[in-house]
Parts: C-alpha cells; structure tokens; sequence
C-alpha cells in the first residue's frame, strides 16, 4: 500500500487500508475525539506510546526510520505547547485587572451572553442578561448535577447575585457531595459569559485556540473516563469480529469456545509455546496473520480437530485462510515496495 496508489486508484487504497487494524484503530480514535473534546489528551499519548513502541521494534528489526518522524513530531508538539503557554500565562495575567467581578460589571455591555464552567459530572452553561450595568436574569441551560448536589446550591447563589445586580465571591456551599465542584463551575460560566460583553477583553491566540482544542481538548472527567472504559470495551469486540469478517476463511474463528478439546486430539500438541490447533485459531482471531503462517507448517491436516471441536470447526481450514491472508499481504507489501523502486 503506497500513496501513488491512492492517486491512482483511491477507492482500493482506502479498502486496503480499512483491511489493515492498525488503521480502523486510529479511526475509532479520530471518532471518540470528536465526539469526547475532554479525550483528545489521554487518546494522543495513547497512540504515541503505541507507535513509540510498535516503530521502535521495527526500526530494531528493519532500521524503519518511522521512529524518527515520531520523535520530531512530537518535537514539533512540545514546541506548539511551550508557544501555547506561555501565550496563555500572558493573557491570564492581562486578564486580571479586567475580570468582571463586583462593580467591575460596568465593563459588561448590555446584552445576552452563554458561558460555560466545569461542574462535578460536567459542563454547566448558563445565560446572562446584563442591562445598565446590572446583572438581570440567569438561565441554566445545561446542569447536569442535580443528582448528586441539591438544587438550592445554586439557586441561592443565584438569588444572591440577582439582589446585588454583579457577580461575587459565594458563601462556602453546604457538604453535599459535589456542591463544591457545582458552584465553582456554576461561577466559572456566569464569569465567562460576562466577560463575553467586555469589548477589549484579553483573548488568546489563534494558534493556542487551535493547538489546545486539537491535541488536549478539556480536562477529562469521570464521566468521559468512563465512557471510553465502555467504548474499548465495545471496540474491541466489535473490532475481532470485524477483522474475521473482512478476511476470506477466517471468519469461523470467532466462534471458538476455547475449550481445547481440539488440543486433545491433535497429534502435535503445542509448539513454541502455543497449543495446536486452538492457539492458531485464536491467533487468527487476534489477527496475527504473521505468526499463524510461521507456524502453520507444523498442522499436518489430519483432521481430527473438526471431529472434536463442539461446533465443528475445522482447524486446518482456519490456519489456511490465516496462511492466505499473510501471504497475500506480503505478496502486496512486496509489490508496492518494487513499484516504489521502480
């Protein structure tokens, strides 16, 4: 698979690489952080680590020079990260003195304005209405917290703020679990809306905008962690069953019990460490077309395997698809690779 191939044949270049795991991985990770801003942090180690780990193994095999475009991306990263800093730590400290707290609302336009702060189970975003430099009316859009902390938190905070016409420090919240955690966020988007109607309000740089909201996104949550647990988990059944079903012949892998009833009847047993024929089976499962075809040479077909197996799986027509599908692949890498040459 080369890039000249997706100039001249894009359709097969893409259904080659959606064939390959390593490729539908990296788009599943694409889509969670698309729809997960506060992932973005923990999926961008994850897949540098990844590729630290799988490009440095093949640069020891092969001396692949994969490994050092890694390193200076992540160069090129740390760089944007220093730039994004130091930019974000200067418009902070400009920020200060025009903050929009007590009779700092005069600053504030009149108008309406959505801010957005981070309560315990997440975002809390309100409107602001602000008119002859009074605080007038409040709305909660999104609270998500009325599980966890009672209402009146954030009401009487409110009520407070409406008899004072500005925004103030809060009393500190009753012990409710979260309340602390509620109100902070509740006072970050009432803070953040406000400083919507400040004309000359300090605002970052467009490269921070960017750089920040495509590789680290919002601080992650519990919520968001548990939402990727459940989506690797699903991903990951999901993506087995895939693979086999993308590969000709390897698709009955996946009903494999596991039982290694098979084990006990096949003449060879185990070797290298993996038992036969179930091993293979569930190598072929994994993907690890590679390996099945190293060791494929030590089934002698007999058969016996499809006679024991519960659901009738036949071993050596597993390993032979597996036998394909990596001899295939390799027939394409070397193609590709002669093609390059040429």
């Amino acid at each position: 698979m080369t890039w000249s191939r997706l100039l001249r044949d894009p359709l097969g270049y893409i259904w080659v690489a959606f064939n390959t795991r390593g490729v539908r991985l990296l788009f599943y990770a694409l889509l969670v952080a698309i729809l997960f801003p506060s992932s973005r942090y923990i999926l961008m180690a994850t897949a540098v680590l990844t590729l630290a780990v799988v490009w440095f193994q093949e640069y020891r095999k092969t001396g692949s020079a994969k490994i050092f475009y890694l390193v200076t991306a992540i160069f090129l990263i740390k760089i944007g990260y220093f730039i994004s800093y130091y930019d974000v730590k200067s418009v902070e400290e400009l920020r200060i003195n025009k903050r929009p707290w007590g009779a700092a609302i005069s600053q504030v336009q009149d108008g309406k304005y959505i801010g957005e702060g981070q309560g315990y189970r997440g975002p809390v975003k309100v409107e602001v209405e602000v008119k002859k430099n009074r605080i007038i009316s409040i709305r909660t859009i999104e609270y998500s917290d009325l599980i966890s902390v009672l209402d009146n938190q954030v009401d009487a905070f409110k009520r407070e703020i409406l008899g004072k016409g500005m925004l103030e420090r809060p009393s500190q919240p009753e012990m409710y679990r979260g309340a602390t955690d509620t109100l902070t966020g509740y006072v970050n988007a009432i803070e953040s809306a406000l400083a919507k109607g400040i004309p000359d309000f300090p605002q970052y740089s467009l490269f921070s905008r960017i750089y920040f909201n495509t590789f680290i996104g919002q601080a992650p949550d519990r919520v968001t962690l548990n939402t990727l647990a459940i989506l690797f988990a699903a991903f990951m059944v999901f993506e087995y069953a895939l693979q086999s079903m993308l590969t000709p012949g390897t698709g009955r892998s996946i009903n494999c019990y596991n039982c290694a009833s098979c084990v006990g009847v096949c003449p060879v047993k185990e070797v290298e460490g993996v038992q036969m024929p179930m091993g293979l089976v569930l190598l072929t499962r994994l993907g690890d077309y590679d390996r099945v075809m190293e060791l494929s040479k030590y089934c002698v077909g007999c058969g016996r395997c499809a006679c024991k197996c519960p659901i009738g799986n036949s071993g050596p027509m597993v390993i032979s698809a597996a036998y394909q599908a990596a001899r295939k692949k390799k027939l394409q890498q070397s193609l590709g690779a002669g093609k390059e040459t040429a």
